[in-house]
């Protein structure tokens, strides 16, 4: 029966971890995509999209780690023996 609960335990831990992760590295993360925005100004203009995802920067952080998350519950699930 363990074998089973296992994926909703590796979800429950993961975001247990992202909320973690996501308190103490959300600053630093908007800190250094303001640094980043300041430091890239003067090409923005000729990359289209670049200041969307500078401003984006938590965004794209948080989606990642989400679905890495949910990759691992995907293969844990899609590991359990039938019968």
């Amino acid at each position: 029966m363990k074998e089973y609960l296992q994926p909703l335990w590796i979800f429950v831990i993961g975001q247990a971890a992202i909320l973690i992760i996501g308190a103490i590295a959300f600053n630093a993360i908007g800190n250094a995509a303001t640094q980043l925005a300041s430091d890239t100004a003067s090409v923005a203009a000729d990359f289209w999209g670049w200041s969307w995802v500078v401003g984006a920067a938590k965004l794209l952080y948080y989606i990642a780690l989400e679905l890495a998350l949910l990759y691992f519950v995907a293969k844990s699930f899609l590991g359990l023996k039938s019968g």
